[in-house]
């Protein structure tokens, strides 16, 4: 999408808004509470971080931080209170959501003058899989089984991928749900996070999507600074492991060219023409518990794929766009070849303050 459209959708950003609303009450419109400023920070593979700061809530009369009618504004604004941040354009009641989550941090400061303030921060529902640490085992079961169940455990809606390897058994051993889950993810390249909606994503990268926003660099693109490193890449990868039906052993391989959503050239095709020995080539060779061929196959790719996406990376910031998200694409242009061209976001932070919304991004590709 063109920024010029947006552009229209969005009265030209000369209005940010926000709305934070916890447990239904929107602080600032039913609360009569000053916000000063939101950010909300959105990664894969952690749970989303939120935070906002109130102002001009304490009584010296009272001693208390209240509501501007008068009620205990720390009633409301409690641990794990049910938190929805909106951020957009023009009218506050309709901005998109940002991030629904729960409130875990609770600051203030008592100065010599002037008034108290507080620092709320929280995260998204993820938050819920990273606390404690449990043991289950699944039999003869897939991954996305495993996935399926823990996020109906903890009463999260998901879309959840249907993984092909059926393993003899899958052990949680005294690990957080989150902690289980990222590392089932990363061994089928999955990308895992909570969205807005509360949902759980266990999937594929979504790196071939076109792009939500195509931005130019001097015009809505602010900055933008991409780094490519060879240093650490490889251009194959043999997974060693044992078929236990046939007794022998079994090497998985992936190799450059194979990596998700690639465009351009990537890392391990770069080495490929420094080495013209096939036998040279920088291998990643790994030994791990797979017991069938397609499963060291699966295995090999994955560790490619992770190896690669950190070949090309960026960090940029824009005016704010509740459009960037990660596990989405977005297009920058007027940077050069080959620098102009369609990139996966890794991580967004949105906020909006006296000085205006602007969106900062990070950004991981395969190629160049």
């Amino acid at each position: 999408m063109e920024l010029v459209t947006l552009s229209r959708t969005y009265g030209n950003f000369y209005a940010p808004a926000y709305a934070v609303r916890v447990g239904g009450d929107d602080v600032m419109r039913d609360l009569v509470v000053a916000v000063s400023q939101v950010e909300v920070d959105m990664v894969l593979g952690a749970a989303s971080r939120f935070s906002f700061t109130v102002t001009d809530c304490y009584s010296h009369k009272f001693h208390a931080f209240q509501t501007g009618r008068g009620s205990d504004l720390l009633q409301t604004l409690t641990f794990g209170a049910e938190v929805e941040i909106c951020m957009g354009y023009g009218d506050a009641k309709s901005t998109p959501v940002a991030v629904k989550g729960m409130i875990t941090e609770i600051t203030t400061s008592f100065p010599e003058g002037g008034s108290p303030e507080l620092a709320i921060a929280g995260y998204d529902h993820g938050f819920a899989l990273t606390i404690g640490k449990n043991s289950r085992t699944w039999s003869k079961a897939k991954d996305s089984d495993a996935a399926h169940e823990i996020a109906s455990f903890n009463n999260l809606d998901a879309i959840i991928e249907p993984t092909t390897e059926q393993h003899a058994q899958i052990e949680q051993n005294q690990e957080s749900d989150w902690e289980f889950l990222k590392k089932l993810a990363d061994r089928n390249h999955f990308e895992l996070y909570v969205d807005e909606r509360k949902t759980l994503h266990f999937g594929k990268p979504n790196d071939k999507a076109g792009a939500v926003v195509k931005l130019v660099y001097g015009e809505g693109l602010l900055s933008f600074k991409p780094e490519a490193n060879l240093a650490g890449q490889i251009a194959k990868v043999e997974v060693y492991g044992w078929d236990r039906k046939n007794k022998k052993s079994i090497v998985g391989v992936a190799e450059a060219g194979q990596e998700s959503g690639l465009t351009g050239t990537s890392a391990g095709q770069h080495l490929n023409s420094f080495v013209r020995d096939p036998k040279k080539k920088p291998t990643l060779r790994l030994r791990q518990p797979v017991f069938t061929q397609s499963e060291a196959n699966q295995r090999a790719k994955a560790a490619l794929d992770e190896r690669a996406k950190k070949f090309l990376t960026g960090d940029g910031e824009t005016i704010g766009l509740p459009e960037l998200r990660p596990d989405r694409n977005v297009e920058l242009t007027n940077l050069g070849v080959p620098f102009s061209k369609t990139y996966y976001i890794q991580q967004a932070t949105h906020k909006i303050d006296s000085n205006g919304y602007r969106t900062r991004f990070k950004v991981k590709e395969t190629g160049l």
